[in-house]
């Protein structure tokens, strides 16, 4: 796990309020020939998945981008970030969703939009 990138020894980034997290159900569900369902176990842990949208000045998205191109190594490791559905600051290990992109929208002059897919590590 690799800390989240940092400018002037401050974290970068602020979460938007657009951004979502949802839960995964636990079970796997089979219908049976009569038409009824047939519930069982899924995985013990299965990741749930988060919709993050930060604000960045440019000068932080600049750091930013060195950071996943260099050091997370576009996604490859797992890094600590404070828990995005809660205001505790608890720090939390994710890790971008495999095979997701992140977007970048150019909100004004000096400011942008960032979009990445995260998840729970497992």
């Amino acid at each position: 796990m690799i800390p989240w990138p940092t400018l002037n020894g401050k974290s970068i980034g602020k979460v938007l309020i657009p951004s979502s997290w949802g839960s995964n159900t636990g079970v796997i569900a089979d219908q049976t020939r009569s038409g009824k369902l047939k519930v069982r176990a899924d995985h013990i842990k299965t990741p749930n998945p988060f919709t993050v949208i930060m604000h960045m000045t440019l000068e932080e998205y600049r750091v930013f981008n060195v950071w996943w191109n260099n050091t997370d190594r576009r996604g490859v490791y797992t890094f600590s970030y404070p828990k995005i559905n809660d205001n505790t600051g608890e720090q939390v290990e994710y890790q971008f969703v495999p095979e997701s992109a992140i977007g970048v929208k150019n909100t004004s002059a000096l400011n942008v939009e960032v979009s990445m897919n995260w998840q729970e590590a497992t």
